[in-house]
């Protein structure tokens, strides 16, 4: 299957997992899993979670911001990858000056 998710019609969500700002999700979603292209503005978030069910993977496509991984914290920018196990936590932040987009993969279990 090829996913064009970048020509999808953005879903504007308000504090995307319970984050600051708003995100623009764009979203494929089946019985197989997640596949999620999510943007960031400047000082957007995506809050704290935990993946109960499954892991999650990634893909920082262009911008930077600060990654809270577990008891973890580190800057991310484009090229970057970031694995959340599961039953790990985590949370992303545009600490950048531009737009923070990113590719997330997250398989059902």
């Amino acid at each position: 299957m090829l996913l064009d998710i970048f020509n999808m019609e953005p879903n504007p969500m308000a504090n995307f997992k319970g984050g600051e700002g708003e995100a623009l999700v764009r979203m494929h979603n089946d019985e197989m899993g997640k596949v999620a292209q999510i943007t960031l503005p400047v000082g957007a978030s995506i809050g704290y979670h935990t993946h109960e069910d499954s892991y999650e993977v990634i893909y920082v496509l262009s911008g930077c911001g600060t990654c809270y991984d577990g008891d973890q914290v580190y800057p991310v920018s484009a090229g970057m990858v970031q694995y959340c196990p599961q039953f790990d936590g985590h949370s992303i932040v545009n600490t950048g000056t531009e737009d923070l987009r990113l590719l997330g993969i997250i398989p059902n279990r």
